[in-house]
């Protein structure tokens, strides 16, 4: 007699990729985004190729060959996904964006622009921002006569207050959700700083939907038309969120109300600048933006409430969907807050359909939706870090308390009959957090048989004092915490270079504090109602709670374990990235499988592989942490790199030895704040310094983690206010200057910056040589003064002249004429192939017989694309070019490199490289 061996049908739900089918489509769609700018094959040939492989895999279906029919699928989602990717590139005729970038309409010109606001205005102290659905526009085509045309298109338009009668103004307007607007401004849409390894503007603009930026500089240039009609109860919520703003901000101190502004109302413009690198600094920023965190905990919160009133599941789902999109559009519907609610709904949608919600498939079905819908999302840091974060909390931090849990709680069962085989720290760990032996005593009374289990004798002490609660929570809290930090580490460095110790802490007491202040603060803000008096305490108690959260990484900074900043891997050795995810995942699939309450030998077996993965973990976050190949050398040549800094001057210079010198630190002098070259500090919620976004990023880039000297020419805030953040952000031996003036606001602001971080401040003057291997650097300006706390003006600015074999290149501040004389008369070797021309080519430096002295091939100007000071000046500009020189700007070439070997002279551009 022979048996037979019979399959259901429903066994064949255990084909790969069967449990996660949303994953394993949303993998196959992103890696067709991924791949599709490789491609070359038309958008035709893609929709045929995806069309035919779909049928392949209806036919296979039919057939019930599940194993080709989900190949194919993952093929029909491959060619999909670039598909989509293809057709997201087609941007229309009529788009604004297209318009600016083929230069049908030019940057910087006035225009006149009508639109509809898409949502209310946020609202900041002395300005606010709108978002202007564009319809037509008004404007010279082609240098020719203006013409109006229809477009398509969002700006971000920017509005200065500078003081209460405009304030009044701009309220007379009545400038709201649906209001239709004719505005007199001008556009822009290029990038201030071109450098390697420094984001782009633009790509800031296409991730936030914004076609353009522009300034209203007057509501006098703004003509209210006719409202459009709106839907009235989305404009319900945003005016209900516009008066608790109003409110929140005239209750609370300006710090307080920038907090809650930000994490409750996704309004980020009212945070300071010290508010927000505390909380960077501290690796809890995210607590400020309204994100997964935030969704989970007012949806699951309004889903709660709903059952407690019904138990139709349909209606509690609507319930809890309507108020979490309500609050998704009154905070501006960003892309991060979309992705949060989508997953959250896939999640609850679940229990509708009576199907169990699987935490791979909510995420894959929410990122198939979110590709589908903009296929760009994909290279968004936001979407990779949401998602990179879930998933860490879904392969490794919950798999592993998981095992913790099982192991803790373990009794003898028929099912379970061996004790779990682990170490013994790890049995101790889990079984101090998870054994209840009150649980284990309530059992042998109801049973008919008795046994004795030796567990580690904490855990009664914990249960006894309710303690083992609080301790799993905190314990639980920190797996999550660390796997999500491990997980992220390579974009971290990546997009922020930044690695904090102190969040592995911060994250759990921030965001306990978080979610207490926002209660409290909700409470004081009904009690104001009713009464002053009785608010007073609650909103007292407010303040003490966000001042806590604020500086709780003050003690951090101080003990210098905040955090550290870190360099990137580029061109080759960016592979290092790839590299580190590897073990990782096989670590994921190893927890996955770790069955601890199995046969003996298979358990480990199983502890061995899991050891073995971790440590080479381990060793992948070492080549990152530690970086040992991210800085290329020189091979013996000297570079310098000028940086495109706008309005200001920075300068890196590598020598043969690889000693690295930074010349200037660029800045924003005061006439700069509000000019229209800083589109991207004012339109950018991120909002950091020029030494910071451009000069840290590009040092960042070179992978640098240190400079070993630092020199200010002088203490204009253009040269000297980004070596503040240099400073700050890498290991520096030593900075030069020549002047330290007591009285100068910014010189005092550099000299504190380095005696907080114990970095010596040297002299130096005219007749100093300095030597770095082969090279000699000669300090041909100023001169030397008894009184070194004399000014530190344009006149006073260090004049360096560099050597290497019969090369030279000569660096000059923002010297004027009376230097340029003194030095002419000092009969210096001026000399030079490459110069820096003084001042950013200002009119008052570059006199004609300091020109014909230096005779220069190269004549480098450290200018803005825009300079509203009329930088280079024309007749300088053809001073130097009447002199023999080719003449080039950081503003048009972005950052210009100079090579040398002491020989042959090597000269490139970035923009012309791009």
């Amino acid at each position: 007699m022979s048996a037979t061996t019979t399959r259901s049908p429903g066994r064949q739900a255990s084909q790969p990729g069967a449990n996660y089918p949303l994953a394993q489509l949303a993998i196959s769609f992103a890696s067709g985004i991924l791949i599709g700018p490789y491609l070359t094959a038309s958008l035709t040939l893609l929709i045929s190729a995806a069309v035919l492989t779909t049928l392949i895999a209806v036919l296979a279906l039919c057939r019930r060959r599940l194993g080709l029919a989900t190949a194919f699928v993952a093929v029909a989602m491959f060619v999909l996904g670039s598909t989509f990717a293809s057709v997201d590139k087609k941007t229309p005729a009529d788009q604004l964006r297209r318009l600016l970038d083929n230069g049908t309409i030019n940057v910087g010109e006035p225009v006149e622009i009508t639109g509809v606001l898409e949502r209310e205005p946020e609202v900041a102290p002395d300005r606010f921002y709108l978002q202007l659905r564009v319809e037509r526009i008004r404007a010279r085509e082609g240098g020719g006569s203006a013409a109006e045309r229809d477009v398509g298109g969002v700006v971000a338009l920017l509005a200065t207050v500078s003081s209460e009668s405009i304030k009044q103004e701009f309220a007379e307007l009545d400038v709201r959700y649906g209001a239709r607007l004719r505005v007199m401004t001008q556009l822009e849409r290029t990038d201030s700083f071109r450098n390697p390894g420094v984001s782009p503007f633009t790509e800031y603009l296409d991730r936030e939907g914004y076609d353009a930026t522009a300034f209203v500089k007057s509501p006098l240039l703004i003509e209210r038309l006719e409202n459009q009609r709106v839907f009235l109860p989305l404009a319900y919520v945003y005016e209900w969120r516009r008066r608790l703003q109003t409110q929140i901000d005239a209750t609370f101190s300006k710090e307080t109300a920038g907090v809650i502004d930000a994490a409750v109302l996704g309004n980020r413009y009212n945070l300071s600048r010290s508010t927000s690198e505390r909380f960077r600094e501290g690796g809890t920023f995210h607590v400020l933006v309204i994100s997964g965190l935030h969704i989970t905990f007012i949806g699951g919160l309004v889903l709660l409430l709903a059952r407690r009133f019904t138990r139709n599941a349909a209606l509690q789902f609507l319930t809890s969907l309507a108020v979490l999109w309500a609050y998704v559009l009154a905070v501006g519907a960003e892309a991060s807050v979309v992705r949060a609610a989508l997953t959250f709904t896939i999640v609850v949608l679940a229990p509708v359909f009576s199907r169990e919600a699987s935490s791979l498939n909510a995420l894959g079905g929410a990122a198939l939706i979110l590709l589908a819908w903009r296929p760009a999302d994909l290279f968004d840091p936001s979407m990779q870090l949401t998602f990179v974060s879930v998933l860490a909390i879904v392969v490794l931090a919950w798999p592993l308390l998981q095992k913790m849990s099982e192991v803790g709680s373990w009794r003898p069962t028929r099912e379970t009959p061996y004790p779990p085989l682990c170490p013994p720290w790890f049995r101790g760990l889990s079984e101090s957090l998870f054994w209840s032996e009150r649980k284990y005593k309530q059992e042998l009374e109801r049973a008919n048989y008795q046994y004795r289990l030796f567990k580690t004798r904490i855990s009664a002490t914990f249960e006894r004092l309710h303690l083992q609660w609080a301790l799993r929570y905190a314990f639980a809290a920190m797996v999550v915490s660390v796997a999500v930090q491990i997980s992220l580490l390579p974009l971290l460095v990546i997009y922020f270079h930044r690695l904090s110790f102190a969040s592995l802490v911060l994250n759990i007491g921030v965001s306990f504090l978080m979610a207490a202040m926002a209660m409290v603060a909700g409470l004081a803000l009904l009690l104001t109602k009713v009464s002053v008096t009785l608010a007073t305490p609650v909103i007292s108690l407010a303040e003490s709670l966000t001042w806590l959260m604020v500086h709780s990484v003050d003690p951090f900074s101080r003990l210098g374990a905040a955090s550290m900043r870190l360099p990137e891997y580029t061109g080759k050795t960016s592979a290092v990235y790839v590299i580190y995810y590897l073990p990782l995942l096989l670590l994921a699939k190893s927890l996955a499988n770790w069955k601890l309450l199995s046969l003996p030998r298979r358990v480990r077996k199983r502890t061995l592989g899991v050891s073995l993965i971790a440590v080479i973990q381990l060793l992948a976050m070492g080549m990152i942490v530690l970086h040992p190949l991210s800085a290329a050398r020189t091979q013996g040549k000297l570079q310098v790199d000028f940086l495109d800094v706008g309005q200001g001057d920075a300068a890196l210079v590598t020598f043969p030895d690889n000693t690295t010198l930074l010349i200037d630190g660029g800045g924003r002098p005061g006439p700069m704040q509000n000019a229209g070259a800083d589109e991207e500090e004012n339109f950018n919620r991120e909002t950091r310094s020029v030494g910071e976004t451009v000069v840290s990023e590009y040092l960042w880039w070179r992978g640098l983690d240190h400079v070993d000297y630092l020199l200010a020419t002088h203490a204009d805030a253009d040269h000297i206010d980004g070596l503040n953040d240099v400073a700050r952000n890498f290991h520096v031996r030593a900075a030069l200057v020549a002047r330290t003036p007591a009285n100068d606001v910014e010189f005092v602001r550099f000299a504190k910056s380095l005696a907080d971080l114990k970095i010596p401040l040297l002299l130096v003057a005219k007749g100093d040589v300095l030597r770095f291997g082969e090279v000699t650097a000669q300090v041909l300006w100023p001169l030397a003064l008894a009184d070194a706390n004399a000014s530190s003006n344009n006149n006073d600015s260090i004049v360096l002249r560099l050597q290497l074999g019969t090369r030279s290149l000569l660096l000059t501040g923002d010297i004027e004429a009376r230097g340029e004389n003194g030095m002419l008369g000092g009969h210096e070797n001026l000399g030079a192939d490459v110069v820096k021309v003084a001042h950013h080519g200002s009119r008052t430096s570059s006199t004609d017989a300091f020109v014909s002295e230096v005779k220069a091939r190269f004549a480098i100007v450290s200018v803005g694309r825009v300079s509203i000071f009329g930088h280079p000046n024309a007749e300088v500009v053809a001073r130097w070019k009447a002199s023999g020189a080719e003449v080039l700007t950081t503003g048009n070439s972005g950052t210009i490199t100079v090579i040398t070997d002491g020989k042959d002279l090597e000269l490139q551009t970035f923009v012309k490289a791009k």
